[in-house]
């Protein structure tokens, strides 16, 4: 194992050598290109900076045949050629902007131009002088402006790079023969220092094996005094020290792994730089956290306003366990914070422990709001009943058609408290799910004729037309009639209570896929958009003043919901003022 050991010592160093030498021959290179390229740059931008181009400008402008014109360029060219460094290799053209076809040129090469990237932004009316290290050659596009009579021209130098490649190729020679002479050393010290590294090595991987056998005994010698010797003293008191962890451990963790399997709570532990150290799936979930990186708790709780911070534990030594109610995302949390200890007086940080508890706030907000509701319904029947009650009993007696106005009063707020005791026992029964669904197969279509004919003579008497049509053919329903039909009659009631005089209810009802609908229309006055999504509460009343002198007790709409919710159905409503309301009932077939 530790000869394939000391031959990857011996490769790593091999291949550091070598990639070090890459590298620095790579850079030498790329230096050498680079400065050749600024050079040549600066040389041409110097010249064309000076009268060479201006000369050749003014040659191009003049008047002169185009032979004379090529003849005095020639000779421009010819006497800038030093400072241009016209050779064999590097070649100066003028040429035309339009085509970049030749005007005059020196060499000998009638060839086409090649249109490089600097010579196509020549073309376009910059300067071309951008260095490619990959190209071939280095190129020099300079434009001249001719005039807007005159033409537009380009002075073009390209340079081979023969010289600059001759100077490449004896620096990778030299870069080769280090790079041979760096493999070599680096072989022969890698041996050296693999071997020197592995022997001690392998002696600790046999105690290692010993370890992973529960072997924790370790004695061995020290051989050396220097990092390795050290490493073996460290192995011998990490042995015996593994030994007594191991133990404790083993022990703590069978105890947490028993808290978190019955932990159901959030938990954020914090240190004393506010910093998140450990944190369960439950609290990033309730309190909404994905990156726990940035959150610091002193600000994370001001701004769930909790009014708490970490001072207060770690400076005023209040070790006792505060409790503050949280609201984030529509949830109530109850968070307790414990402070924990590093030692005897140093406090360690705070653990957060959160409950959610919205569903007890909720509950407990609605028994709030509907003890109150049911008491205001009470009040009014019973102070009226106690009202007429205490006449009669004062002014008895006060003459029969007086007593039987005061006695017919007191029934009809008897028989609302009756209804409204009723109706609260129904939707006690729904809450306690405790109400057994008499089932049971029967036409929908006829039930529904029934209940239009039951409450079609009250129409008339109120001036109103109350219809009924079936869309299409209704498979039989397998439901509760009874309620059922209680469920309709109570918006029909209310369709009935709200629609004016001369007013139309319709009522239609079909079948679509596997459910059979019910559909209650009528040209009322309507619901205002933002007491729609509260229509099916209880106790909940748009008109309140109309609805108690009708003798509506704001449940009829609540109870004909859990009755269509019963049946596994839904129900809802659209509506829009003093034009129409439309209650839909939707109900499963489920014929069995």
């Amino acid at each position: 194992m530790f000869k394939k050991m000391q031959w990857k010592i011996v490769v790593i160093f091999v291949a550091l050598v070598f990639a070090i030498m890459i590298f620095v021959g790579a850079y030498m290179l790329n230096s050498i290109v680079n400065m050749y390229s600024r050079s040549f740059n600066e040389q041409m931008d110097k010249v064309m900076s000076g009268e060479f181009a201006s000369t050749v400008t003014e040659i191009l402008q003049s008047d002169q045949s185009d032979k004379e014109k090529m003849s005095h360029l020639n000779t421009v060219i010819s006497a800038y050629s030093a400072q241009l460094g016209l050779s064999e290799q590097r070649q100066c053209a003028v040429l035309n902007s339009a085509d970049a076809s030749r005007i005059v040129t020196t060499g000998t090469s009638a060839d086409a131009l090649e249109k490089t990237p600097n010579l196509i932004r020549a073309m376009s009316g910059e300067v071309g002088k951008t260095a490619r290290i990959t190209a071939n050659y280095m190129d020099y596009a300079y434009f001249v402006d001719g005039g807007s009579n005159r033409g537009d021209y380009i002075i073009y130098v390209k340079d081979n790079k023969q010289g600059v490649n001759a100077v490449t190729e004896n620096m990778i020679y030299i870069i080769i023969q280090a790079m041979l002479f760096g493999v070599l050393a680096s072989i022969l010290l890698g041996f050296f220092l693999s071997k020197t590294i592995t022997n001690p090595i392998s002696v600790l991987t046999e105690k290692a094996e010993d370890f992973a056998e529960g072997n924790f005994e370790s004695n061995l010698e020290v051989s050396s005094h220097d990092e390795i010797g050290t490493l073996v003293e460290t192995f011998n008191y990490m042995g015996g020290v593994m030994k007594n962890a191991i133990n404790e451990v083993a022990s703590e963790k069978h105890k947490l792994e028993i808290i978190l399997e019955n932990v159901n709570n959030g938990i954020i532990a914090f240190n004393t730089n506010q910093e998140i150290i450990s944190i369960n799936k439950a609290a990033k979930e309730l309190l909404n956290i994905d990156e726990t990186e940035d959150v610091r708790f002193d600000k994370f709780f001001e701004e769930l306003n909790s009014n708490v911070c970490m001072a207060e534990f770690v400076y005023l030594t209040r070790f006792r366990t505060e409790s503050r109610e949280i609201e984030i995302n529509k949830k109530h949390i109850k968070a307790y914070f414990l402070p924990f200890k590093m030692d005897e007086d140093r406090v360690a940080g705070v653990v957060c422990v959160l409950s959610d508890v919205t569903e007890e706030f909720n509950l407990e907000k609605s028994r709030k709001k509907f003890v109150a509701e049911v008491s205001h319904e009470l009040k009014t029947p019973l102070t009226t009943i106690g009202t007429y009650t205490e006449t009669l009993l004062d002014n008895y007696p006060m003459g029969e058609e007086m007593e039987k106005s005061f006695l017919r009063t007191i029934h009809n707020e008897t028989n609302k408290m009756t209804n409204l005791v009723k109706n609260l026992l129904t939707l006690s029964q729904y809450d306690s799910q405790s109400v057994e669904l008499n089932m049971e197969a029967f036409d929908l279509a006829e039930m529904l004729r029934e209940v239009v004919e039951t409450f079609k003579v009250e129409a008339e008497n109120k001036g109103q037309k109350l219809t009924y049509n079936s869309v299409n053919s209704i498979p039989m329903v397998y439901a509760d009639k009874f309620r059922l039909e209680r469920a309709v009659k109570n918006i029909i009631s209310n369709s009935m209570k709200y629609t004016p005089v001369t007013g139309n209810i319709k009522v239609f009802a079909g079948f679509i896929g596997s459910e059979a609908y019910i559909k209650i229309e009528d040209n009322g006055v309507g619901v205002p958009e933002e007491d729609l999504k509260h229509i099916f509460e209880r106790f909940y009343r748009v008109d309140k003043a109309r609805s108690r002198e009708q003798g509506g007790t704001g449940l009829g709409l609540s109870i004909a919901k859990e009755i269509i919710e019963s049946h596994g159905g839904s129900i809802s409503m659209e509506s829009k003022v003093n034009e129409f309301t439309r209650v839909t009932i939707k109900i499963p077939v489920n014929v069995q």
